[in-house]
C-alpha cells in the first residue's frame, strides 16, 4: 500500500495552475480527482493530481495530451 492508499498521482507539476486546469480537465470527464501540494524537502515544490487507481488510465488518457503539450 503506498502512502496515498487508494489513490494514485496521474500528473505531478511545478506550477499550481497547471495542475488545478488538468484537475478541471479531469472533472468536466467525470473523473474525480484532488490536487495535493507537497512542499517537499529543500524546498521541491510540486502538485500533484490524485485520482483512485480505479479511474488512473482513464486520467493518463485524458491528460496526456495536455502533458505533452507542455514538453514540447
Amino acid at each position: 500500500m503506498s502512502i496515498l492508499g487508494d489513490d494514485a498521482a496521474a500528473a505531478v507539476f511545478d506550477d499550481r495552475a497547471d495542475a488545478d486546469e488538468a484537475w478541471g480537465m479531469l472533472a468536466d470527464a467525470g473523473v474525480p480527482a484532488t490536487v495535493v501540494t507537497d512542499p517537499g524537502m529543500l524546498g521541491a515544490y510540486r502538485v500533484m493530481v490524485v485520482v483512485s487507481r480505479d479511474d488512473l488510465d482513464r486520467a493518463i488518457e485524458i491528460l496526456a495530451p495536455f502533458i505533452a503539450g507542455r514538453d514540447s
